[in-house]
């Protein structure tokens, strides 16, 4: 299934954010750090912050970016 640009700026925007893996059994807060990121910083600023970490730590970078998508693809699934 291939993603939609709603779900990778999503996911950018998860990535941007401070929450870790165990933040998100809580799908409200999941919610809110996004749409509170999204208001914030915008796409392109989320997608700023996912450029400079890769730039500074790709492999932790890497990492995240892949939970982030696993999750919002289990927010979508689920919504």
């Amino acid at each position: 299934m291939q993603e939609s640009a709603d779900d990778v700026t999503r996911a950018e925007a998860l990535f941007a954010s401070d929450l870790q893996a165990a933040d998100v059994e809580d799908t409200d807060a999941v919610d809110r750090a996004v749409a509170a990121l999204l208001r914030r910083n915008g796409p392109r600023g989320c997608s700023a912050r996912m450029a400079y970490e890769f730039g500074e730590h790709p492999d932790l970078a890497a990492e995240r970016m892949r939970w982030a998508r696993r999750v919002v693809r289990q927010r979508v699934g689920t919504a």
